[in-house]
This record gives structure tokens, sequence and C-alpha cells, in this order.
């Protein structure tokens, strides 16, 4: 039986090297797809070593022309027979729409739905061809509810989230699974963490960490689920927004992300 390998994107850090290590955990060899640079190298390494499995680094930029395809044929060249696909990259921020740079929307967009969709479009017709595989899209909670002040953000995961399950009724008669991954905030780094600090007790109850949601993500994709949420209290969050009439749901959610501003996350 030839080597099947788990692609990952944004794999260097965060959540997508949470979920690379939670694949390797299991055994899986791994595809990580990152800006070039130490951390991804590094990354790829320990893991690697750690659990005796097979990961490739493949630095670039997949903002830049052609760079999904670039991965794809960097795959194919070398035969990597990739059964699971992870779209993780992507970054966001919160601030009153016009004082960002149009350039950085210009970014955000093209990494958070572009990429995903160029990315999923030229493996698709390579994983309908197994009998089992999987896609796994990272949207947010805020692809779920849209978010004021975070206006072009939530919009990327809107699409995101959209996008996966919509794709998956496509697939229904095929093995290709789809799901979308809905963390809440995640702490991916110090300046995260000061983030939710500063914005008090109530934010600390749903925030978690990438070694939290990781092994919560994968459990999820293998048992089927069309849209993943890690943690209770944002499924609770979730839930209790849906109950509420559109214009109160939206005052509040006003209210929430005026109080975030400015905010970056990745």
């Amino acid at each position: 039986m030839k080597k099947q390998y788990t692609l990952i994107t944004g794999a260097s850090m965060g959540i997508g090297r949470a979920l690379a290590e939670e694949c390797a955990q299991r055994g899986r060899n791994v595809l990580m797809v990152a800006l070039d640079g130490p951390e991804l190298h590094t990354a790829a390494s320990e893991i690697g070593q750690k659990y005796g499995v097979e990961t490739h680094p493949f630095g670039i930029d997949l903002t830049t022309v052609d760079a999904p395809l670039k991965v794809y044929t960097w795959c194919q060249e070398n035969g990597y027979i990739v059964d699971m696909l992870i779209n993780n990259a992507g970054f966001g921020l919160g601030d009153i729409l016009d004082l960002v740079p149009i350039g950085v929307y210009q970014k955000m967009l093209r990494l958070n739905n572009q990429v995903m969709f160029e990315l999923t479009y030229h493996f698709l017709p390579h994983l309908k061809q197994l009998d089992k595989a999987y896609i796994l899209n990272t949207s947010s909670m805020e692809g779920l509810m849209p978010m004021p002040f975070k206006a072009a953000y939530t919009a990327t995961k809107h699409f995101v989230t959209a996008f996966s399950l919509s794709l998956r009724e496509e697939l229904a008669e095929t093995g290709v699974t789809v799901s979308a991954l809905c963390p809440g905030p995640v702490v991916t780094n110090e300046d995260g963490l000061k983030r939710i600090q500063r914005s008090g007790r109530k934010a600390k109850l749903v925030v978690m960490y990438p070694h939290q949601v990781a092994p919560i993500a994968i459990n999820g994709l293998f048992n089927g689920k069309r849209i993943i949420i890690p943690g209770v209290m944002n499924q609770l969050m979730i839930v209790l927004n849906n109950a509420l009439p559109l214009s109160v749901r939206m005052k509040l959610l006003r209210k929430i992300g005026k109080g975030i501003i400015p905010k970056e996350e990745g």
C-alpha cells in the first residue's frame, strides 16, 4: 500500500502546528506548508523525530500568484498521495473598516478564501479517486455570526463555512468528507494571550489553546461532523446567539466587537 499524507497549510505555528502534531501522533505522515523560515523546518524536524513519521516542509508564501498550484505540483512530483487536506492558513484583524490599508484586506481575502479554494480545487480530483479522504477547512466562530468591527475577517470566515457545507453535500456520494473547524478565541502567541487578558474574565471562559483544539478537530473530522466547534461554552454561545432576534443579536455583537478593537489574530 502506498504511503498517504496529510497536507496542512499554516503548519509552522499555532493551530496548524498543533494539527500537524495531532496527525503525527496518530501515525499519519505530514506535509507541512507555511512561509519559509526556521519555524517551519524546526517544527517538521521535531514532529517527525518525536512520532516517527515522515514530515516534509514546503516553504512558500501562499498569497503569491499560483502558489496553491505550486503546492499541488510539489506533491505530484514527489509522489505524495494526499488523503487529508487541511486548509488552515489565514489571518485576521479587527478595526474600523476604512482605517486599514486596502492591501491588508486584499492579502486577507487571498489567503483566507482564494488560497483555500484553489488548493481544494487542485486536490479534489485526486481525493475523489480514493476510497476515503478528508478536507478540513479552518473557519471560526465568527464564520457563524457577523461580527461588527471585523467585517472583512468575519466575511472571509463565513465564506469558509458556507463553502465547506456546500462542497460537503456535493461530495455526499463520494468517499470525501468535508468539515469546517470553527474555534473561538485561541491563544497562539504572547500577544494573543495579552489581548485575552485585556478582554476580562468572560473572554477567559471561552479561550482555548492550540493543543486543546487539535484533537477535537481531528476527531470531529473522522466522525463526519459538518461543523466542529471546540469547547462547550463556545457551542452554547452559538446556540444562544442563533436564538436571539437578528436586531438584538447585532446590537450585542456590535458591543462585543467594539470592545476588542484594534485586534489581530492568526
